[in-house]
Parts: C-alpha cells; sequence; structure tokens
C-alpha cells in the first residue's frame, strides 16, 4: 500500500500596488457619494425647514386669530374700558389675579424693534350674550351679596366683573342661579356652592372677607362666563407661549420657532367707524380704548435648523434682509430678527391678520 504525497498548494493575492490603486479609487467614489448626498441634503433642508415654519406660523396664527375674532365679547359696558381689573384665584396655592386691563387687546411694545411685542386678548365665555347688569343696591362690606334688577345670564359658577366709574374692577364668581325678579340676588360666597348640574363645587375667586371695594348703586356686573378668556401671548426661548391668567395656567407653549410678534392699534380717531390711524401707543381714556377697532398682526416663524455657513463668504446668507410684512393699505413693517446673532443662518415665513374687533363695535353702550 502506497502513501501519496502532499501537494504543495499555491496561494496567489492582490499586490501592494493593486490594493493602493483600488484604495483611491474607492475614495473617489466615497466622494462623490458624499457631494451628491451634502447636495442632496441642501435641498432636503431647504424643502423641509420652509415646510417647518409654515406649519409653525399657521398654527399659531389660527390661535391668536381665533382669541382675537372672540375679542371683547362680553364686555358691554364701554364707559368701563381700560380699568384695571384685579381678583384673587384660591388655588391651591391662593395667589393674585391681574391686574389686567379689561379691554379687548391690549398690546404691550416690546423695548427695542427686534423685541416681540405682547399681546393680552379678553373676552367671556357664556352662550347667554347679557348685557352689563347694574346693581340697584349700595353695598356696605366687599362680602354683602349683589342685588340686581335683572339677572339675565348668571348661572352658579360664573366669573363676574365689577365696574364702577372711579373705582378699581374686581372679578369674583357667582354661587348660585338667581332667579328673576323685582329684586334679584346674586350671591359671591366663599366656600362652595351648587352647580347647574347637582354637584358641590368649591369656589375658586371669592376669598374669605371678599375682595374689592364696595360697589354702590351706579356700578355694573359683566357675567365673563364660567371660563372666561384672559390670555397674553408672548415669544418665550423661540417659541409662542400664552398666559391664561383667570384659569392660573401660565408659560403655556403654543408651537416652537416663532421668533417676532409685532401688532398694532387701528383707532378710529374722528368717529366716523373706519380706521384711519394705526400705531402702538396704547389708550387712556375709555373712550380712547372705544376708538380702537381693529388690530394688526405680524408673526415670523422660522425654520427649525440653520443652514450651514457660505463656505467662500464664511457668514451665513440664507437670509440676507429682515423680512417683511406689507399690510392690506399697502403700507410695510420691517420685522427686526437681529436679537439673534445668527439670525441670517435661517429661514422664515411671515405670517399677518387685520382682525375686527365686531364685538367692541357692536357694543350697545
Amino acid at each position: 500500500m502506497s502513501i501519496p504525497m502532499k501537494q504543495r498548494i499555491e496561494q496567489n493575492g492582490f499586490s501592494l500596488i493593486e490594493v493602493m490603486v483600488s484604495t483611491v479609487v474607492s475614495l473617489f467614489a466615497t466622494l462623490a457619494i458624499m457631494q451628491s448626498f451634502a447636495v442632496s441634503e441642501g435641498f432636503r433642508r431647504t424643502a423641509t425647514s420652509g415646510g417647518d415654519a409654515s406649519f409653525s406660523g399657521a398654527v399659531g396664527g389660527y390661535v391668536i386669530d381665533r382669541d382675537l375674532k372672540m375679542a371683547g365679547y362680553g364686555i358691554n359696558a364701554a364707559t368701563y374700558l381700560g380699568c384695571q381689573v384685579s381678583g384673587s384665584d384660591q388655588g391651591p396655592p391662593a395667589q393674585p389675579i391681574g391686574p389686567f386691563t379689561l379691554a379687548p387687546v391690549q398690546i404691550t411694545p416690546g423695548a427695542t424693534a427686534a423685541t416681540p411685542d405682547v399681546i393680552t386678548v379678553v373676552s367671556s365665555n357664556t352662550s347667554w350674550l347679557p348685557g352689563a347688569i347694574g346693581l340697584s343696591t349700595a353695598m356696605a362690606a366687599p362680602t354683602d351679596n349683589y342685588q340686581v334688577n335683572n339677572p339675565f345670564g348668571v348661572t352658579a359658577g360664573d366669573v363676574l366683573l365689577l365696574a364702577q366709574s372711579g373705582k378699581a374692577c374686581t372679578i369674583v364668581q357667582a354661587t348660585n342661579t338667581p332667579v328673576a325678579g323685582a329684586t334679584s340676588t346674586v350671591k359671591h360666597d366663599n366656600g362652595s356652592y351648587l352647580a347647574p348640574g347637582g354637584a358641590r363645587v368649591e369656589t375658586r375667586y371669592n376669598p374669605p372677607g371678599g375682595i374689592g371695594p364696595t360697589y354702590d348703586a351706579t356700578a355694573v356686573m359683566m357675567d365673563l362666563g364660567a371660563a372666561p378668556t384672559v390670555n397674553r401671548y408672548y415669544i418665550q426661548n423661540n417659541t409662542l407661549t400664552v398666559d391664561q391668567i383667570v384659569a392660573d395656567q401660565l408659560q403655556q407653549p403654543v408651537v416652537a420657532n416663532i421668533v417676532q410678534l409685532k401688532a398694532l392699534y387701528g383707532k378710529d380717531t374722528n368717529s366716523d367707524g373706519i380706521v384711519d390711524t394705526w400705531n402702538t401707543i396704547a389708550p387712556v381714556t375709555s373712550s380712547d380704548w372705544a376708538s380702537v377697532l381693529a388690530v394688526r398682526l405680524a408673526l415670523v416663524a422660522r425654520s427649525a435648523q440653520p443652514e450651514k455657513v457660505d463656505p467662500n463668504a464664511g457668514v451665513c446668507l440664507t437670509t440676507t434682509a429682515a423680512p417683511t410684512v406689507t399690510w392690506d393699505d399697502g403700507s410695510t413693517t420691517t420685522l427686526d430678527l437681529s436679537a439673534n446673532a445668527n439670525w441670517q443662518c435661517y429661514r422664515y415665513r411671515v405670517f399677518h391678520m387685520t382682525a375686527s374687533l365686531r364685538n367692541l363695535i357692536w357694543t350697545p353702550s
């Protein structure tokens, strides 16, 4: 029996030159792929950033516009416009409310052109559309019940606003649903009350000992409904934010990537029913507030991510000029974004609206 001899096996591989050539070729291929990816990523970033800005601006504009359309609803006594309203929220924790201005819309201009404005919108949410209710008897103490001639629309749990010329305005909470009669009583007790559905509910806006001044028979009561709107809109950390003042819901984010908010009062200065002046000068008297018939508002939304620096210029050239808004009368406003040193690295969308304060225009007094 013979044993076969081992066969010699030779293995041939790539030479060093071949490996180096293939490496160079793969590097060129990788470079080409990365260049194509960079170009496509730039187009994708541009497309999506524009979409992000459009979405943010549309949502922010819708939310504010919805409140502006209801601004002034339930404020049916123009004589008391401009009064400072305060109250007390029993929480817990107990804390003061306001003061805020009794006006459909109040604009607080930013300290500089680059600082966003703040707007506060006030309206009732009652479904009864009541007029101002006059007190029939003077109060002797802040805890006294309100004696009125016509309590139409007042329901247990509603927030009531008391106003009288020469005195501060206050808000309390009705704790009964009064019965109409020659003289009706509206209660604002501390403790609990029987809600329309039959449940026992703790009062929220009636502190022990009452609140505010004692009002006489020239005062009026306005029903703001169970959940009135007193919303303050502002920009914080590039986010449109709202404080719901009466509900004590503060710093609630509305939508991100909003970087500028500017507003203007539209005033009828010659009492012809037509807006002839647009500015941010705050009204002082009730007649000044009554002359504000409209509000203009501009929101600037930006892309979520910044664009890259231009390699040739060494700076961002995505946006080279501050955006402007052209209003319906042809006038323009430049929207300063320089509060952010890198503002030119972003893309922007401007959303603007003009809202008529129809509830003020329709006010019976």
